[in-house]
């Protein structure tokens, strides 16, 4: 891994650590929660030997480095990783190794370079089981994705490292196309930006879902956290919660941190099942709100349903919002609003949802006229309270028995 650049540089001193080549390299897992296994590891490089006290281990990747050096620092990295994992690939080919370049290098090596390839070759690596990583903020992202159609070419993965709440990753992404992309804290760390980290993270995850790739969780402390990502849908996580205590162990590095992962499965697998018997309960009386609904407009004519509407917004429980459509699918009243910010400029115009607009197109009256009894919309925030919601139709028919159908939008919360 590749970090973040100290302030200062001795130049001197990182020559003299090249020279004496005193890297060793350090590897924690990447695994899979959900099949209780380790896909693979991260290498990362420490100075060891006189310099092993060197007070930044940053300074050996820092940008203001001579071409030369942050070239040379790198490959020399990279060979050490590589030297040391081979011996892991041997027994365990199918595991992967994370392999960090440092996007400094590109403005000075050919993206042609076989330089990377000889490596792994040498060594009698599969190259299809080393994931090239690159930071996400590269200044020239043209040129990383020339490189990273090179290491394709070579059979190479490539990874996205980096990823912060704040950058514009989805630019790298959309263009780069990895295999996998690392998060970091920001995403599941940051307590009192929670609710903006974690749709921050639902965009991470549809925009690696457009392109195929894999998102890891990287810098996992607790199990707090290692849940709170399994919950937001990451699989693959990576961090000192895997690694602490297992220092003391030895033999299989892909069984090694098996207890920890397994036990963290379990955990999880428990706050899924209480999160789903929440969510059936719910529903469950989601339903049982709107058949209320139904009963209350089937037993009036058509003319009752917009003052029928006001009055089981008021007094719904769980009701956001509601309208009525003919049984083509034209609306036939307001969409009515039990919330305070409904304001004064009306939104049916902006949501598409005022008299006489057609919902012939939408699933939710689509489902029903093909049989379905009820039809229920992902969940969305609600435009009037900013809540999780969902749109719950339903056909119904009234006094004089025309087929209608109702459109309930309920609070998820809960």
């Amino acid at each position: 891994m590749v970090e973040e650049n100290c302030s200062r540089v001795d130049e001197k001193k990182v020559r003299a650590i090249l020279e004496s080549r005193q890297i060793n390299t350090y590897f924690q897992p990447v695994v899979a929660i959900a099949s209780k296994s380790i896909i693979g590891f991260e290498a990362f490089s420490r100075v060891t030997g006189e310099f092993a006290r060197c007070p930044d281990i940053r300074m050996l990747f820092h940008k203001d480095l001579s071409p030369e050096l942050i070239v040379n620092v790198d490959r020399l990295c990279r060979d050490k990783a590589l030297a040391r994992y081979r011996s892991i690939h041997e027994t365990h080919p199918d595991l992967l190794l994370y392999l960090n370049v440092n996007v400094d290098i590109m403005p000075h090596v050919d993206p042609d370079s076989a330089y990377l390839f000889e490596q792994i070759e040498q060594l009698g690596i599969a190259p299809q089981s080393v994931v090239v990583e690159g930071v996400s903020f590269a200044p020239d992202v043209e040129r990383m994705a020339a490189f990273c159609a090179h290491f394709r070419e070579h059979g190479l993965k490539v990874g996205l490292d980096g990823c912060a709440v704040d950058e514009p990753f989805n630019s790298a992404i959309s263009r780069l196309k990895p295999d996998f992309i690392k998060i970091n804290r920001s995403f599941f760390g940051d307590t009192e930006r929670a609710e903006y980290s974690a749709k921050t993270l639902e965009g991470l995850i549809s925009a690696a879902d457009h392109v195929g790739a894999s998102v890891i969780g990287c810098g996992v402390e607790t199990e707090a956290e290692s849940i709170r990502l399994l919950m937001a849908g990451v699989n693959l996580q990576q961090g000192y919660y895997y690694t602490r205590g297992e220092e003391r162990h030895v033999g299989d590095p892909a069984w090694m941190f098996r207890e920890k992962i397994v036990e963290t499965y379990d955990k999880y697998l428990k706050v899924k099942n209480r999160q789903v018997r929440r969510k059936k309960e719910r529903f469950v009386q989601i339903f049982k709100d709107v058949s209320s609904v139904c009963s209350k407009l089937s037993n009036r004519s058509e003319e009752w349903f917009e003052d029928g509407c006001k009055k089981l917004a008021r007094t719904g429980e769980g009701i956001i919002s509601l309208f009525v459509l003919d049984t083509t699918g034209r609306q036939i009243t307001r969409r009515i609003s039990s919330s305070l910010r409904q304001s004064a400029s009306h939104p049916d115009v902006i949501l598409k949802t005022d008299i006489g607009v057609s919902h012939s197109v939408e699933d939710y009256v689509l489902y029903l006229d093909i049989g379905y009894e009820k039809f229920v919309t992902p969940p969305f925030v609600s435009p009037f309270t900013g809540e999780k919601a969902c749109l719950v139709s339903t056909p119904f028919f009234n006094i004089q028995g025309d087929r209608y159908i109702v459109c309930v939008e309920m609070a998820l919360a809960g």
